[in-house]
């Protein structure tokens, strides 16, 4: 769940702190390309895109998590997902030395689709591995880590941690974390029973 459906929480949560730290820097990027401030408007049209790329990446991420999960299998599929995140902590952890918030765009673009596939594959991997007995619970397990993420982004992001206005590059970057103890742990798990069997008609790995 750590670089699963938590990635989903915690990505919603840290994006609220820097607010207004970013659209200070969509302005002055601006001011120092043109020369010409933004209006008031403007920044708020430029943010209103910034934080609807991470639902238009998770509407992309669903939509693809269908075919990745038959094709790639769930545990494949959710090590690869990992790589949009290491993408998008990449823009988003560089975007203020490189002068660009349309990599905040890009980046939260990225992070929405880790989100779009993570969401749907792992509740699957989780609900096909898991023992008869401790289904119920384990399937669980996915809105608790939504939860944690929540939180554990609300906490990150206060200004005596990563909310303030130097380290904010830093916050948007931190879903690293996450991304690389999961591909850490990840590759020590069995692949999903159902996937082998059915999909890949590999009997023996499935018992």
């Amino acid at each position: 769940g750590i670089g699963g459906t938590f990635q989903y929480g915690y990505n919603i949560s840290i994006i609220n702190a820097p607010a207004s730290y970013i659209q200070m820097f969509m302005n002055t990027t601006w001011l120092e390309r043109t020369g010409v401030p933004l209006e008031s408007n403007v920044v708020l049209l430029l943010w209103s895109f910034t934080v609807s790329a991470y639902p238009l990446g998770g509407l992309t991420g669903a939509v693809v998590a269908g075919p990745m999960a038959i094709m790639l299998g769930r545990k494949m599929s959710l090590l690869l997902n990992n790589v949009f995140v290491i993408i998008a902590a990449t823009l988003s952890g560089f975007s203020r030395m490189a002068k660009s918030f349309e990599m905040i765009m890009l980046s939260r673009f990225f992070t929405g689709v880790n989100a779009g596939v993570s969401m749907n594959i792992q509740p699957m991997y989780l609900a096909e591995s898991a023992p008869k007995k401790l289904r119920g619970a384990v399937a669980l397990t996915s809105a608790s880590f939504t939860a944690l993420g929540l939180v554990l982004g609300q906490v990150v992001g206060l200004r005596e941690l990563l909310g303030g206005e130097e380290s904010w590059p830093f916050l948007l970057a931190s879903n690293v974390v996450p991304a690389l103890i999961q591909l850490t742990v990840l590759p020590w798990f069995p692949e999903s029973p159902r996937y082998l069997l059915i999909d890949c008609g590999d009997k023996e790995s499935c018992i």
